[in-house]
C-alpha cells in the first residue's frame, strides 16, 4: 500500500501541476511537446527507445491507478482508505515485428496494492467504494493472449489467458469509483466465476463481423476458482477447473444525428457456465438453507444476460468540451445460484464545465444492485422466527459525483462524493456519505 507520505506527495504534485497546467492555459502559452505538462505518457519517449520499438511492433504501455476514500457517515468509524493498481503491457504488432500479418499479441501483468474502506470501516457494502480494489495484494498476469485476424480483418480469433470482461459486457469505467455504476456489470455480481482483470483463465473467443457496424463476439473460457487464489498470480495450469463458460454477445456500432458524429455501442450478450453450485436458498428437500440446516440443494449450471450502451448525446466542440454522452448498464443473473440477481447503472459525463479547461469533466452516475428475492425471502423467514435481526437484504443503490481534472494528457485527478443508500441492501442501516478521490497515470 502507498504510505501516507507517498500519496500526499502524489496528490500534492498533481495538484501543483494543476495550477502551472491552468496559468499555461489562460496565458495561451504553448509548452513544449518534450515539456512534462504536454507530454502523453508521464515517463516520456525514453530518449526515443519507446519509438523506436513502437516502430518495429512492440508497444510498451504503463499506468497507476489510485482510488481513495473517507466515509464521514455509514460503518462503525470513521476513517480513510486507498488501492491502487500498477499495470504494464507489451502489445506486440507480428506484422512490424516478425513479418507475420493480422496478429496481435498482448500480455498485461498487474500489481494491487492497499485497503477497501468498506472491510475496514465495517460499511457492509454489496460494491465496494473503490474500483480498483480486490483479487489480493499480488502481481498478477492480467492477460496473455494472441489474435489473428483473417477475412480483411472482418474475422479474429483470440486464443490464451483472456478475461471475460475484455470481451463480453466492456464499457468504460475510467470516470467513475463505485462499483455498483462501473462495468462490466455481469463480471462485478458473479465475481466468482465471471473475471475481469486482473484474473485471467484460459479461453478462446472468435469475433466475426457481420454488417458494417454489427459484430458477433462468441468465446468459450475455462471456469476455475484456482485464479483467483493469491498464490496462483501466474498460474497456467487447468487443475481446479469446474466446468466451461460459453458466452456471445452482439455489438452494434453505428453513428447517430444528422452529421453522423455522434457515435455510440449498445451490446447484447449472455453467459452460460457449466460448473455446479451450491443453491443460494434451498435445502436437498427445497427448505431454506438458513432454517433447516441442511445441506443446500445442488445446481448444474450458472447463466445471465447482459446490455451496455455507450452514447455521445453532443458531439463536442474542436477542443474537447461541450460534448456529453452516457454509459448504460445491465446485468441479470439466474436465481438458483447467485446471491446478486441483477445490477443496472447509468453515468453523464460533460467535457469543459469551466471555460479554459476544455478536457476536464463532470460526471454524474447512479445506479443499483439487487439481491436474489430467493435469498431474501429465505432471510425475512429467518428474521421472522428470531434467527435474524437485521432485515432481509433487497437493493443498495449508488450515486457518485465528480470532476476531473484534466492536470496534463498523461494524468487526472477526480475528486467526488459518493452516497449509498440501504448499504448491503439493508433498510434499517444508515446511509453513507463518502468523498472520494481517484488519481489515473498513464505512463
Amino acid at each position: 500500500m502507498p504510505s501516507k507520505n507517498t500519496l500526499a506527495l502524489l496528490c500534492g504534485s498533481a495538484l501543483a501541476s494543476l495550477a502551472a497546467g491552468a496559468d499555461a492555459q489562460q496565458q495561451h502559452v504553448a509548452p513544449s511537446t518534450d515539456s512534462l505538462s504536454q507530454r502523453a505518457l508521464l515517463t516520456g519517449s525514453w530518449d526515443g527507445l519507446r519509438t523506436r520499438l513502437a516502430d518495429a511492433g512492440y508497444t510498451v504501455t504503463g499506468s497507476e491507478v489510485v482510488d481513495s476514500a473517507h466515509n464521514y457517515t455509514g460503518g462503525d468509524r470513521e476513517m480513510s482508505r486507498a488501492a491502487g493498481q500498477f499495470l504494464f503491457g507489451l502489445t506486440i504488432d507480428t506484422d512490424k515485428a516478425w513479418g507475420h500479418p493480422g496478429g496481435k499479441v498482448q500480455m498485461t501483468v498487474t500489481n494491487r496494492h492497499g485497503r477497501n474502506l468498506s472491510n475496514d470501516a465495517n460499511l457492509g457494502l454489496l460494491q465496494p467504494m473503490q474500483s480498483i480494489y480486490g483479487r489480493g495484494e499480488i502481481w498478477r498476469l492480467a492477460d496473455f493472449w494472441y489474435e489473428q485476424t483473417f477475412n480483411d480483418g472482418t474475422t479474429a480469433l483470440k486464443v490464451g489467458r483472456v478475461t471475460h470482461g475484455e470481451d463480453f459486457g466492456a464499457t468504460p469505467c475510467g470516470n467513475v469509483s463505485n462499483v455498483v455504476l462501473c462495468g462490466p456489470a455481469s463480471s462485478q455480481i458473479v465475481s466468482g466465476y465471471l473475471y475481469n482483470l486482473p484474473v485471467s483463465s484460459w479461453g478462446m473467443r472468435l469475433r466475426q463481423q457481420l454488417a458494417t457496424n454489427l459484430h458477433l463476439n462468441v468465446g468459450v473460457i475455462e471456469s476455475n476458482p484456482v485464479n483467483l487464489r493469491e498464490d496462483r498470480g501466474f498460474y497456467l495450469g487447468t487443475s481446479g477447473a469446474t466446468g466451461t463458460i460459453y458466452a456471445t454477445e452482439l455489438q452494434w456500432t453505428p453513428s447517430l444525428g444528422a452529421a453522423g458524429n455522434l457515435p455510440g455501442t449498445y451490446k447484447i450478450g449472455g453467459w452460460y457456465d457449466t460448473s455446479n453450485s451450491d443453491n443460494v436458498a434451498y435445502d436437498i428437500h427445497g427448505n431454506y438453507t438458513l432454517l433447516s440446516g441442511l445441506p443446500a440443494a445442488r445446481e448444474s449450471h450458472h447463466v445471465g444476460f447482459h446490455g451496455n450502451v455507450v452514447q455521445q448525446l453532443v458531439a463536442p466542440r474542436a477542443d474537447g468540451s461541450h460534448g456529453l454522452n452516457v454509459v448504460a448498464n445491465l446485468a441479470v443473473t439466474d436465481r438458483a445460484s447467485n446471491k446478486l440477481r441483477s445490477k443496472m447503472a447509468m453515468i453523464l459525463s460533460y467535457t469543459g464545465p469551466i471555460p479554459g479547461r476544455p478536457r476536464d469533466d463532470v460526471t454524474f452516475g447512479i445506479g443499483q444492485v439487487t439481491v436474489n428475492n430467493h435469498v431474501t425471502r429465505a432471510q425475512r423467514a429467518q428474521h421472522d422466527t428470531g434467527l435474524r435481526l437485521l432485515d432481509p437484504q433487497k437493493n443498495e443503490v449508488a450515486a457518485e459525483l465528480n470532476y476531473g481534472f484534466r492536470i496534463t494528457p498523461a494524468a487526472t485527478i477526480r475528486p467526488g462524493l459518493q452516497f449509498v443508500r440501504n448499504p448491503g441492501g439493508q433498510r434499517d442501516r444508515g446511509d453513507i456519505l463518502a468523498a472520494s478521490l481517484k488519481l489515473v497515470l498513464a505512463l
